[in-house]
């Protein structure tokens, strides 16, 4: 009788974990963004912890947000001519509702212009409120302007960039 009260009791503790995992898989929503976005640099002197650079963003379509992001790191990219970055970026969706995500971006040298195209891939690593455990990914393609040359590259107040967007914010 005993091994039949240990089956039983199995059984009902099972039988009560698997809605309970099933509640939390049904309770993460993905929700499909698309848009675009602008980054504007920052002038250097006003954000020296930052070597790399650092932008400020406004995004429109699904995603509205105002935002900033900094380059952690800056080298060759996986072609030769290109460059590779690494970001971190915030999308300021209001006071309480912010994404966190990391960036890889390669920029592609657009030839006779100094400009280049550039494809940014982001990873959403959470935020605050109701995104502090977002997943998700989106994927940024668009054009640097005023990017060459190098030195001294970039310049705040003449080089920006315009990106179209798209991917998914998911949230438990």
């Amino acid at each position: 009788m005993n091994g039949r009260l240990a089956l039983g009791t199995s059984l009902l503790a099972g039988a009560l974990a698997l809605p309970v995992a099933a509640d939390e898989l049904a309770l993460e929503t993905c929700t499909a963004v698309q848009g675009n976005f602008k980054e504007y640099l920052v002038d250097t002197r006003l954000s020296t912890f930052d070597p790399f650079g650092r932008v400020v963003l406004f995004t429109d379509g699904t995603l509205q947000s105002v935002g900033t992001a900094i380059l952690t790191t800056v080298g060759p990219g996986p072609t030769p001519g290109t460059l590779l970055a690494t970001t971190r970026h915030v999308f300021i969706v209001n006071q309480t509702d912010q994404i966190t995500a990391t960036g890889v971006a390669v920029f592609t040298p657009i030839p006779d212009t100094a400009d280049v195209h550039d494809v940014l891939t982001l990873k959403i690593t959470g935020g605050t409120g109701r995104f502090a455990k977002a997943t998700g990914h989106i994927v940024a393609t668009g054009r640097g302007f005023d990017f060459f040359p190098l030195p001294p590259g970039p310049i705040a107040g003449s080089s920006f960039f315009v990106f179209t967007y798209q991917g998914q914010v998911c949230v438990p």
